[in-house]
């Protein structure tokens, strides 16, 4: 499948389409570029991720932190991470990935292999993310595993589905034997943080054009200021105006390359205050001005 665009639910969930529900796996192929705005959004599902970068370089963002992946290295996204990815500046980014619900290893809640194996890494609130390095020989075999299940699902041959599952099997093995420990913190924390952000970039994303405050953004998920702040700077690493700002600026991106509708009405339409100081929010963001970009 060559991905270009994701479908979302309400509440950030991402709906994947699975060719086969009694085999929940997909197998796709992407170019960053061809997303709207350049970038995936937030987003997360209760499906596992598994991809490799095949060029280029990019970021990819949880709300545990920010990392950069380049060519040639793998990343494992655990089930419901919230996450983004967008090429580094100056580079292209193509990856190529499976995502698929863990069901598909262990064959049911109450079996060992779901006992054992899956649930302790499902649950683990230390694991949302695992990068692949080359130079690792695990992680080179882990990332080689990865290849070869894509390679089978991709010919679709007699079998294919136990090819996949074994080397993905091999992959999982070696994921659960090496996770980290969670803290006492990360146990206490749990889903609360993760619901609020959610309900809140949800508001993000149905009101970006108005005039939005901090209290506007707090409300929607039922807290305070105080506690939006730590919950965006605890879940994304940044703060909500700035959140605010970027989205704007890529759905900014996104009208500048596919409409001829002017640079002010864009501004305005995207909740800027004026055509200037979306210019030079927009700089700061994409690396050039609105102009620029419409014309690359």
């Amino acid at each position: 499948m060559i991905a270009n665009t994701i479908s979302l639910k309400e509440n950030l969930e991402e709906i994947v389409p699975h060719v086969d529900e009694t085999f929940p796996y997909l197998v796709y192929y992407e170019d960053l570029r061809q997303y709207r705005g350049g970038y995936v959004p937030w987003h997360w599902h209760e499906e596992v991720e598994l991809f490799t970068v095949l060029q280029g370089k990019m970021k990819l963002s949880t709300n545990r932190g920010e990392y950069i992946v380049s060519a040639g290295e793998g990343v494992f996204l655990n089930s419901n991470t919230m996450h983004m990815y967008e090429p580094v500046p100056g580079y292209e980014a193509i990856i190529t990935g499976e995502v698929f619900l863990a069901d598909i290893l262990s064959g049911g809640v109450h079996s060992v292999f779901h006992q054992k194996y899956l649930a302790p890494v499902l649950e683990n609130e230390a694991l949302d993310t695992l990068i692949l390095h080359p130079s690792s020989p695990l992680h080179r075999q882990m990332i080689a595993h990865l290849r070869a299940s894509q390679d089978a699902a991709d010919l679709g041959d007699y079998g294919y589905e136990l090819t996949v599952r074994n080397h993905l099997s091999e992959v999982w093995l070696q994921i659960a034997k090496n996770a980290p420990e969670p803290t006492a913190e990360q146990k206490r924390r749990g889903d609360a943080g993760s619901e609020r952000i959610k309900k809140m970039m949800l508001y993000i994303r149905e009101h970006y054009g108005e005039k939005i405050s901090l209290s506007d953004i707090a409300s929607s998920a039922g807290i305070s200021d105080r506690e939006c702040l730590r919950c965006f700077q605890n879940n994304l690493s940044t703060t909500p105006f700035t959140y605010l700002l970027r989205y704007r600026c890529r759905i900014a991106a996104d009208r500048l390359k596919h409409s001829a509708d002017p640079v002010t009405e864009i501004a305005y339409s995207c909740g800027f205050s004026g055509p200037s100081y979306f210019g030079k929010i927009f700089r700061q963001e994409m690396g050039c001005s609105p102009s620029e970009y419409r014309k690359k």
